[in-house]
């Protein structure tokens, strides 16, 4: 079912309207200081030699060892919670 162009036009103004509330939040939490823009591309030098310093089997090496913890932990809280709501429903003996 195709919509009118005043329906897709008020989406478009919702979604701007988030946005720019979003980027104003994210504005003002943010420090404004002259030194923040060399900061940040200092911080991005230094990550961009450290990387450099890694090889990239490594560093792939290392990112999927991290995922798979992440899963089994992520996998261990489910089984947990669902147990725990198991002992929940079961009469107090």
């Amino acid at each position: 079912m195709a919509r009118s162009p005043v329906e897709i036009q008020a989406d478009i103004a919702v979604t701007r309207r988030l946005v720019e509330r979003q980027l104003d939040a994210i504005e003002r939490r943010l420090p404004r200081g002259w030194w923040v823009p060399y900061a940040s591309v200092a911080g991005a030098l230094a990550v961009g030699f450290l990387l450099s310093r890694v090889s990239l089997f490594r560093l792939v090496s290392v990112g999927a060892r991290t995922m798979q913890t992440g899963l089994v932990l992520a996998h261990m809280l489910v089984l947990v919670n669902r147990h725990g709501a198991e002992r929940r429903r079961w009469p107090a003996a």
